[in-house]
This record gives C-alpha cells, structure tokens and sequence, in this order.
C-alpha cells in the first residue's frame, strides 16, 4: 500500500466511525468481529477463547492481545454498552453491539467474496485483504458491491454473509463428527490461517466439494479423506472447524 494511504489510515484509525453517539476505533471493531465469531462457533466467549479468536487477526491490525490490554479495551465495550460481562465473566454483545458486529462480519465477508470474484485473489491471501477493507466500507459502497455480486449468501469459505437471507443446510456437522464412509460434501472451512488455507486448497478441501470421510481416529487424532481420488490428512484442531453436510 502506497506511503500516503497508510499515513492517513493511521491518523483517521482512532475515530473512523461514528454509530449512535459511539465512535469505534479500528480496534474495536476487530473486537466485536471476533466476539461474534467466537459466539457463531458456539462456544462461550470467555477471556480465553476471545484471546485466542485475537490471536487469528492478522499482524496487520496491530490488535494487542495482552491481559492488559484485553482487559482495557472490554472495560471500554462496557461502558460504552455493546458487551456485557457477567457473573461468570462470559462477555455478550448488547443489541447494539451485536448489530454493529454483524455489520462488521457483512462486510469482511462480502469484501472477501469481492475480491476472489472480481480481482482472483488466492483464497489463501483474503483473510488479510478483507480485514483492512471492511473498516473502509461505507452503507453506500456495501450496498454497491452487494449488487454487483447479486447479494451473495456466503463468502468464498463458506460462512454466511448476515443479513443476505443465508438459510443453514440440515444436518451439517463438524469434520470430527462425521461417520465413519460417510460422503459428504464441505460447508465451510476456516479461513484464518493462511498455511492451513493452502494445504486445504492443495488438497481441494473446499466448499461445495464432495468427499468421502475414509476414517475418524480420535485415538490417533486425524482424519482421513479422499477428495476427487486423492487422501488428503487432517488433524483434529482443524477438523473441528471444517463442517460437512450430506451428499445430495
């Protein structure tokens, strides 16, 4: 990115946007984003897990995840009401907190679906692309590129795109929970990890792709696949986040 976009991305970062009276840094934003994934992955959202969602930001978001740091910024959420925290120390988004998450999620995952269709980025690079442009899209330019893309319901890793109309498919499940010969055919996979990313590309482990689910060994955890004639190997902290739905 040329010199001039980064020196004025930083000095507009601190206070780009402004909703209801809540101007949102750059950083906040990250943080509701990652809130509301944790959240879609059913898991409860708890310092551990939010760090850990953190943690899958790219470097180039410069997000701290320090206990400091987290600690600072959920105590900044709080006060300006888009999270609460409870008793157990669970963090939930608010009404407002949650709309505005899912306009961040809408918008990552539509620059993500822009940028694969029209420009042919590598999926394994869109993770990154996507992040630093969903906090510069406008309602307008959203509307734009929600039109141009004819409203699509999912993004290039499968995930739901809110607000599109998106409807789950029955019985879809979690690699790791696929039975044993099962064919199935991918649903989503993760998209945060770029080598990950790769490898499930290499392997043709992506959605809308039937396979066959050879063997799940959690005693060895792994589980094997055959992708169009070919094995392909995971572990089970990546299987867990891959989902499946029935063939046909």
């Amino acid at each position: 990115m040329p010199d001039g976009t980064n020196a004025r991305s930083k000095k507009a970062g601190p206070t780009r946007h402004q909703h209801g009276g809540i101007r949102l840094t750059q950083a906040m934003e990250n943080y509701l984003l990652s809130i509301y994934l944790v959240e879609e992955q059913g898991l409860r959202v708890t310092n551990s897990n939010l760090v850990a969602q953190l943690r899958r930001v790219p470097e180039t978001e410069n997000l701290g995840t320090s206990l400091p740091s987290v600690s600072g910024m959920l105590r900044r959420m709080e006060r300006e009401q888009l999270i609460r925290i409870g008793e157990s120390r669970d963090i939930g988004l608010t009404s407002n907190g949650n709309a505005l998450a899912e306009r961040m999620i809408r918008r990552h995952r539509l620059a993500a679906r822009m940028i694969v269709d029209m420009l042919g980025v590598e999926l394994w690079e869109v993770n990154a692309q996507a992040h630093m442009l969903e906090h510069a899209i406008s309602d307008e330019i959203e509307q734009r590129i929600r039109e141009k893309l004819n409203n699509p319901k999912i993004d290039p890793f499968g995930q739901p795109i809110p607000g599109s109309g998106f409807k789950q498919s029955r019985g879809v499940v979690t690699l790791d929970q696929a039975p044993n010969g099962s064919d199935m055919v991918i649903d989503r996979i993760p998209e945060d990890d770029e080598e990950l990313v790769k490898y499930l590309v290499e392997s043709g482990v992506l959605p809308g792709v039937r396979v066959t689910v050879d063997d799940v060994a959690p005693y060895r955890g792994v589980v094997s696949l055959t992708v169009d004639g070919r094995a392909a190997v995971l572990g089970y902290a990546v299987a867990n986040r891959i989902m499946l739905r029935p063939a046909g």
